[in-house]
């Protein structure tokens, strides 16, 4: 039996972890679905005739997505944390990468598809309860009334691809939050948050204060492929990167992010000790 990766054994290893987590799984869904009801009632009582237009409601799913992902995340090997619950992890007969693969799945793809289940099914409900209540306030003031409509979160506004570009930083900010549960031995969510905005700053501190100062006077008029020069004698000159390295340090900053994320946090995982 291969010692990596076994799809038999990791398909118990699934079945374990849900029997085990299945009650703690649902009432954490229920409890997102009855904080979008607050919410959502919420804008109801302050908002007496747009309570939830399309905008509303597509931020609404990303700040919560980003909230709960992140959390969910954070938690997702809190049990190392715990002396008892922690031997019982390590000693589970199922090697790392399942265990890694496990969390994945259940943290990663199947919290992002239930958060949207649980989101449109709450949205739809709501919408149709406001478009009654505001209807019916505008029937009585004889005015002129538009239902709202249930919004697709996922489509790209007047052609601009921001919502995509959201989710993959979506993707990645929550991978920094599943290494940090890995990590972090306790207080998991703010370490990694605190610790996230001290490397991010560093970041930015680096490149604007430390390479800024060997680079001539400009800015990048697109990132890290073409840099604008401007130049008193031969006035403004681009500098860009040949196409090839353009794109793929593009491919790696959209999509390798999350995927080394999830690498460190399988070393991170191996080498873990009671």
């Amino acid at each position: 039996m291969n010692a990596v990766f076994n799809v038999n054994r990791w398909l118990l290893y699934i079945g374990k972890h849900w029997n085990e987590n299945k009650r703690k799984y649902g009432l954490s869904l229920a409890a997102i679905g009855g904080l979008l009801v607050l919410w959502f009632s919420f804008l109801m009582l302050v908002n007496k005739t747009h309570p939830l237009n399309e905008e509303i409601q597509a931020i609404t799913y990303y700040v919560g997505l980003y909230l709960t992902g992140t959390l969910y995340a954070s938690l997702i090997f809190s049990e190392l944390a715990e002396g008892p619950k922690a031997i019982h992890f390590l000693l589970t007969p199922a090697s790392t990468l399942e265990k890694l693969l496990s969390a994945l799945l259940y943290g990663v793809l199947l919290f992002f598809v239930c958060y949207t289940i649980v989101f449109y099914a709450v949205d739809v409900i709501m919408v149709k309860v406001a478009n009654g209540f505001v209807g019916a306030s505008m029937e009585r003031a004889h005015l002129p009334f538009r239902p709202t409509e249930v919004a697709n979160v996922f489509a790209a506004r007047n052609g601009n691809p921001v919502i995509f570009y959201v989710l993959l930083l979506y993707f990645a900010v929550q991978s920094i939050f599943l290494l940090g549960s890995a990590y972090f031995a306790k207080f998991h969510f703010i370490k990694t948050l605190v610790a996230g905005l001290v490397v991010f700053l560093v970041l930015v501190f680096f490149v604007h204060k430390v390479l800024g100062s060997f680079m001539p006077n400009g800015t990048f008029f697109e990132p890290f492929t073409i840099y604008r020069v401007f130049d008193p004698a031969h006035g403004e000159l681009m500098i860009q990167l040949p196409e090839w390295i353009s794109s793929i340090m593009l491919f790696l900053m959209k999509y390798a992010l999350a995927p080394s994320l999830w690498v460190v946090a399988y070393f991170r995982l191996k080498e873990k000790e009671v």
